[in-house]
């Protein structure tokens, strides 16, 4: 087979790299004498695999490394400009920014999972993102975003400070400018080891059975996200574990339960309304109501319900009129009823000390 470029693929040469590579890392772990381990193991496994690479001439992709990196440094120019308001520029534009922010997040969430140090701040996150992401832009470099590579390498490296990133990507950046050539030699089959090896370390199988104790859906939320991403790209299988979350939430958080029991003794009925009750919900209260008998006395409870809306209070405001038309009687406190709506509580929470000593 052979690449776009012309050059020959050896696939089963880059796969023995690879593997190389991995068998290095581990065993560095497991066997490095104590006053070597200072060394990361990463880097003897990358180490190794270029001057196998090197030293067999083998015929696999390297990384490629511009010579004079300020050579491709593109200023923006008037021309270029003028498509700031387009709106497919726009489009991609904010693809990439929900992409590079989806990806950052998640990474800085693994990252805290992984050491004692200090928490990440998300929104100085995001924001220092943006930052960089404007800059890259004037530059007309690729746009920037945290990854778990990177991260997990400076944790192993024993990091313990921010500074470590700093140091990291100017390490990167001494090695781009003044020495193009080493990078060369370095096999791509060997960062990918270093990729999988990384993603072994991060997997984690016990999670699956603390999921289980928050019910079936969570570990159903894992597995479709799981295999998403396994069978397509992280940030296809990213927003399909959104989206069933979203879809799991608005079943949760939005659903209103009924209860109708009826009192032999006073013959009075009692409607309890329990959860959340909106728009989503008016499709179940409003069956609820159909199974009052005419002029009966309904006594309706809701000291389980935590939010209801304008939608339900309408329903039950001219359901309410309907059935005393007919000889009915209800019995509601409209004014708590309504104390636990949005804007009520609001209100509440902005009032003044004493206005709600007054109360």
């Amino acid at each position: 087979m052979v690449a776009d470029d012309g050059t020959p693929l050896n696939h089963h040469l880059a796969g023995r790299i690879g593997l190389l590579t991995i068998v290095a890392i581990v065993l560095w772990n497991l066997y490095a004498p104590r006053m070597l381990k200072a060394i990361p193991s990463v880097l003897i496994g990358v180490s190794l695999a270029t001057v196998a690479t090197m030293s067999l001439n083998l015929d696999i992709a390297h990384v490629k490394v511009r010579d004079d990196l300020l050579s491709i440094v593109q200023w923006p120019s008037l021309h270029s400009l003028r498509y700031l308001m387009d709106p497919a520029i726009i489009g991609e534009a904010l693809a990439l920014a929900l992409v590079a922010s989806v990806e950052t997040l998640l990474s800085a969430t693994a990252v805290d999972q992984l050491h004692t140090g200090p928490r990440t701040r998300y929104n100085k996150e995001l924001f220092a993102q943006g930052a960089g992401n404007v800059l890259c832009g004037l530059l007309g470099a690729l746009p920037v975003t945290g990854v778990i590579v990177r991260s997990a390498a400076n944790v192993e490296a024993g990091a313990r400070s921010r500074v470590a990133t700093l140091l990291h990507g100017g390490w990167l950046l001494l090695f781009v400018f003044f020495l193009p050539s080493i990078l060369r030699m370095i096999p791509t089959a060997c960062l990918g080891a270093v990729l999988v090896f990384t993603g072994y370390k991060l997997m984690n199988v016990g999670v699956v059975k603390e999921l289980k104790r928050y019910g079936k859906s969570e570990v159903l939320i894992y597995g479709a996200t799981l295999c998403t991403i396994v069978a397509t790209n992280l940030l296809t299988g990213v927003l399909i574990g959104i989206g069933l979350a979203i879809a799991k939430l608005l079943y949760t958080t939005q659903n209103l339960e009924t209860s109708l029991e009826l009192d032999p003794a006073t013959g009075t009925l009692t409607l309890d309304l329990m959860g959340i009750g909106t728009f989503v919900s008016l499709p179940r209260l409003a069956t609820a109501l159909e199974g009052v008998p005419p002029r009966s006395d309904l006594q309706i409870q809701f000291a389980s319900l935590r939010h209801i809306d304008h939608a339900c209070l309408n329903l039950l405001e001219s359901w309410q009129k309907g059935h005393e038309a007919t000889g009915g009687l209800v019995h509601l406190d409209w004014n708590k009823l309504h104390g636990i709506t949005y804007h009520v509580r609001k209100d509440s929470r902005n009032a003044t000390w004493w206005q709600k000593w007054l109360e």
